[in-house]
C-alpha cells in the first residue's frame, strides 16, 4: 500500500503535468512550470537556468533576478548560498531533460528538503524536459508549416512566370520572416566578371551600405565561401572570423549564415541572412530552411532560363541563330510603324543562294549546314547595328533595313551582300563557290506584302542569270501569276502531249557535213504557242518535273535517231541532262534502260552536262559520270566559258567534249582579242584530249576562223536552226548544209 508522501508526489506530479503539458509555447510552459513548482513545494525561490542565463524565476522582481548566483547555484545538486537580498537560502537543482537545463528551487533559511519533496523536484524537472520538447517539436512543426506555405507560394509565383526581380524578392523577404533575421541578402555571379558577385535582391541594408557592399569579390564574406566551398556556411561570431566582411562586422551583424544557389547544377550565387541580436544559434531546422530557399532561388533562375530559351527558340533559327520568320515580321510590322509615322520607308532584302541542293546533296546535309552557318555569318558583318538578317528555312534568307529612306541604299547592301557571298568559302577542307539571287523591295506597304515583293524581285534575278540582285518592279506581280499559272499548266501538258523535240544539226565544219544533231525540248503550248526552254525548264526543275521529262526526252531522242537509221545513217545524238537528273541515284540505269529498250549503240549517245555540274565534284558525281562513260556515252560540257570554267575540274571529270558558248564565237572573224579567247579555249580542250564544239555560228567568216583556229565541230543558225523532226529529215538527207 503506497504511503502518504508517495501519493502526495504522484498527485503533485501529476498536476504539474497537466498544467505545463497545457502550453504551446515555450515561454509560457517555462514561466508556468516554475509558477508551480514553487506552489507545490512551497518555496520562495524556483528558477529555470539554461544556456548560462535565468529563463524564468519566482521570488525576485523582474529584471532584479541575481543572475550569476542562480546559475552558481544551480550548478549545485544541494546548496546553501546567498541569493540576492534574501541572506541564506537552502536548496535544490535537478536536470531538465538532456540538454543542460536544470530546474532550482530554494527556500530562506536553513531548512531542508524532505525525500518527498526531492523526489517530486526531481519528478517536475523530468516532466518539464519532456513538455518543453514537445512545444519545441510543435513550434518545429508550425515553422515548418510555414516553410511550406511560403516554398509553395515561391513556387507559384516561379510556376506563373512572375518577374525574376519580383520571386528572388519574395525569396529575401520570406527568409527574413521566416527565421527572424534583420538582414538578408541574395548575390549572383557576374557573368560577366566571374570573380565577382552582385546583390540581386536584399532586406535590410541601409542604402549607403548597400552601395558599398553590392559588389564584391567573390573571395570575400560568407557567401563568398559558401560558393567556393560548395556548401553551406555557418558563423556564430561574425565579428571574430575572418571570412567576414569589415564593412559588415561595421554594422553589427553577430551571426551569419550563406548556402550555395545551383543552376543546372553549376554554382552561380548564394542566399545570406544574418542578425544583429546576441546570442543567435541557426537550429538544424533553420539551416534546412535557408537550404530550401537558395534551391529556390536556383529553379527561378532555372525557369527564367528556360523561358528566354524557350522564347529564343520560339523566335530564332536553331542551325544559325539569326532571327526566324516569325521574329522577321514583328520586327518588320514594328519598323513600317515607326517609317510611316516618320515619314520614312524600310527595306527588305529577299535573298536565296544558287546551287546551294548541289552542294547539300553531294557533300552531304553535314556540310550544307556549315555553308548555311557561314553564309549567316557573312550577311551579318555587311548589315548595321539596328538592322535585322533572318533565316526563313533552306537556303532562304531575309534582310530588314530599319531605316531605308530610298530603294539605292537597300540596292548597296544588296551589292555587298552579293560580294561577300561570292568570296571562296571552305567547308569540310573543300573550297566552294557560292553566289545568291537576291530581290530588293522598299516601302512602307504591309509586311506581308513587303515580303512577298521582295521574294517576287528575287526570283526575277534568277531568270536573270542568277548571281545578281533586282529591285522590284509592279509589273513583277503579273509576271509571278504568269509563271505559277504556267507551272500549273506544265503538271498536265506532258499527258496532254504538248512537249515536242526540235532537232538542230551539228557538222564538221570544214566540209558542212553534218556529223549529228541535238535534242532540244519545246513546249507547244495550246494558247500561247511555242514556248522554249529558257521560259519552262527552270520552272521544271523547281517544280520537280524535270526528272519526268529528262526522262521523256532521251527516250523519245534515241528512238527518232535509231528511226532515222535505214534514211539518215548512224547519226550522233546529243541530249542535255540537267544537274538534278544527274543527282538521280537512279540515272545511269534510266541511261541503260533508254539504250537497251532502243537499241542505240550507246557510242553514238552525247550527254550534256552545265558547267554548274563541274563546280561539284563530289564522289557521287564523279562516280555517275564514270558509270555512264563504263555504259560507252559521250560527255560534253554545254556553254563552257559562261560559268565557272577551271582546268582542275575539266581534269576531275571524264569529259570528251566542250561546246564553247556563242559568247566566244561572237566576233572572232572581226576581232583579235575575241579570235586569240577562242584559240585559247581550243587549245586548252586539246592539251587535255577534249574536242570542242562551237556553238551559235551564224555566218561562214565565223565558220571559217573557227576552222583555221583547230575547232573541228560547230552548229548554230548559219546551219540551221532547231527544227521540228519532220523538218530537219529533209536536211539530214543531203548531209551538207554549208561549204
Amino acid at each position: 500500500m503506497a504511503s502518504s508522501a508517495e501519493s502526495w508526489t504522484t498527485q503533485q506530479l501529476a498536476e504539474f503535468l497537466s498544467v505545463v503539458s497545457s502550453f504551446t509555447e515555450e515561454q509560457d510552459a517555462l514561466r508556468g512550470g516554475v509558477e508551480r513548482a514553487a506552489e507545490a513545494l512551497d518555496t520562495e525561490i524556483t528558477a529555470l537556468v539554461r544556456d548560462g542565463r535565468v529563463d524564468a524565476s519566482i521570488g525576485f522582481p523582474a529584471g532584479e533576478e541575481p543572475v550569476e548566483q542562480l546559475i552558481a547555484a544551480a550548478a549545485e545538486a544541494r546548496f546553501e548560498r546567498e541569493l540576492g537580498g534574501l541572506g541564506v537560502c537552502t536548496g535544490l537543482s535537478f536536470p531538465v531533460g538532456n540538454n543542460g537545463t536544470l530546474l532550482l528551487a530554494a527556500r530562506v533559511g536553513s531548512e531542508g528538503f524532505t525525500q518527498a519533496e526531492m523526489d517530486l523536484l526531481r519528478g517536475m524537472g523530468k516532466v518539464l524536459g519532456l513538455s518543453l520538447r514537445s512545444v519545441q517539436l510543435i513550434a518545429e512543426l508550425r515553422e515548418r508549416q510555414t516553410l511550406l506555405e511560403r516554398l509553395t507560394t515561391l513556387q507559384r509565383s516561379i510556376a506563373s512566370r512572375a518577374d525574376l526581380e519580383d520571386v528572388f524578392d519574395a525569396i529575401v523577404n520570406g527568409a527574413s520572416e521566416l527565421l527572424g533575421d534583420e538582414v538578408v541578402d541574395l548575390s549572383l555571379i557576374d557573368p560577366e566578371e566571374p570573380t565577382v558577385l552582385e546583390i540581386v535582391a536584399s532586406v535590410g541594408f541601409s542604402d549607403d551600405l548597400l552601395e558599398q557592399i553590392r559588389r564584391t569579390p567573390l573571395n570575400q564574406g560568407t557567401a563568398g565561401h559558401a560558393i567556393t566551398e560548395r556548401k553551406p556556411i555557418v558563423v556564430d561570431d561574425y565579428t571574430a572570423d575572418p571570412r567576414r566582411m569589415p564593412d559588415m562586422a561595421v554594422d553589427g551583424l553577430r551571426s551569419v549564415i550563406s548556402a550555395p544557389i545551383y543552376q543546372r547544377g553549376e554554382l552561380v550565387g548564394a542566399l545570406s541572412l544574418g542578425t544583429r541580436k546576441r546570442g543567435r544559434r541557426y537550429r538544424e531546422m533553420e539551416r534546412d530552411a535557408v537550404v530550401a530557399f537558395a534551391e529556390h532561388a536556383g529553379l527561378a533562375l532555372n525557369d527564367a532560363k528556360a523561358a528566354e530559351e524557350t522564347a529564343h527558340q520560339a523566335f530564332h533559327d536553331p542551325l544559325t541563330g539569326l532571327a526566324n520568320r516569325a521574329l522577321f515580321l514583328d520586327r518588320l510590322a514594328q519598323a513600317r510603324t515607326r517609317a510611316t509615322s516618320s515619314g520614312g520607308s524600310v527595306g527588305v532584302l529577299f535573298t536565296d543562294l544558287d546551287g546551294f541542293k548541289t552542294v547539300n546533296d553531294s557533300l552531304g546535309h553535314a556540310a550544307g549546314d556549315q555553308l548555311l552557318i557561314i553564309v549567316a555569318q557573312r550577311l551579318l558583318s555587311v548589315v548595321g547595328p539596328t538592322d535585322t538578317v533572318a533565316r526563313f528555312g533552306g537556303d532562304e534568307f531575309a534582310i530588314l533595313i530599319e531605316d531605308s529612306r530610298e530603294p539605292i541604299g537597300a540596292a548597296r547592301l544588296a551589292r555587298r551582300a552579293l560580294e561577300v557571298l561570292e568570296k571562296v568559302i571552305e567547308v569540310h577542307g573543300r573550297e566552294i563557290f557560292i553566289t545568291a539571287s537576291i530581290g530588293v523591295a522598299a516601302g512602307t506597304e504591309e509586311p506581308q506584302e513587303l515580303l512577298r515583293n521582295a521574294d517576287l524581285a528575287m526570283y526575277e534575278a534568277k531568270g536573270q542569270g542568277k548571281g545578281r540582285y533586282e529591285l522590284f518592279q509592279s509589273h513583277m506581280h503579273e509576271a509571278m501569276a504568269q509563271r505559277l499559272e504556267l507551272e500549273l499548266e506544265m503538271r498536265g501538258a506532258a499527258e496532254r502531249d504538248e512537249f515536242v523535240l526540235h532537232y538542230q544539226p551539228i557538222v564538221q565544219l570544214e566540209s558542212g557535213r553534218i556529223v549529228g544533231i541535238e535534242a532540244l525540248m519545246r513546249w507547244m503550248h495550246p494558247s500561247r504557242g511555242l514556248i522554249g526552254p529558257d521560259e519552262f525548264i527552270p520552272i521544271a526543275e523547281e517544280s520537280g518535273q524535270i526528272h519526268a521529262l529528262g526522262r521523256w526526252v532521251l527516250r523519245e531522242a534515241c528512238q527518232r535517231v535509231v528511226d532515222w537509221e535505214d534514211e539518215h545513217g548512224d547519226l550522233q545524238l546529243t541530249v542535255n541532262l540537267s544537274s538534278a537528273q544527274l543527282r538521280q541515284a537512279s540515272i545511269v540505269r534510266e541511261v541503260s534502260e533508254v539504250l537497251d529498250s532502243t537499241g542505240l549503240d550507246p557510242n553514238r549517245l552525247t550527254l550534256e552536262i552545265t558547267e554548274t555540274v563541274l563546280m561539284d565534284v563530289s564522289s557521287s558525281n564523279l562516280e555517275r559520270l564514270a558509270a555512264l562513260k563504263k555504259v560507252g556515252v559521250g560527255l560534253a560540257v554545254d556553254d563552257f566559258g559562261t560559268g565557272y570554267s577551271s582546268l582542275q575540274y575539266l581534269r576531275r571529270f571524264p569529259i570528251d567534249y566542250l561546246k564553247m558558248a556563242k559568247f566566244f564565237v561572237d566576233g572572232v572573224d572581226s576581232s583579235d582579242s575575241q579570235s586569240r579567247l577562242a584559240r585559247a579555249i581550243v587549245n586548252l580542250a586539246h592539251s587535255l584530249e577534249i574536242e570542242v564544239i562551237a556553238e551559235g555560228i551564224e555566218s561562214s567568216q565565223q565558220s571559217a576562223v573557227l576552222s583555221d583556229l583547230g575547232c573541228i565541230w560547230g552548229q548554230g543558225f548559219y546551219y540551221a536552226p532547231p527544227l521540228p523532226a519532220s523538218e530537219i529529215s529533209s536536211q539530214l538527207r543531203s548531209r551538207i548544209l554549208a561549204t
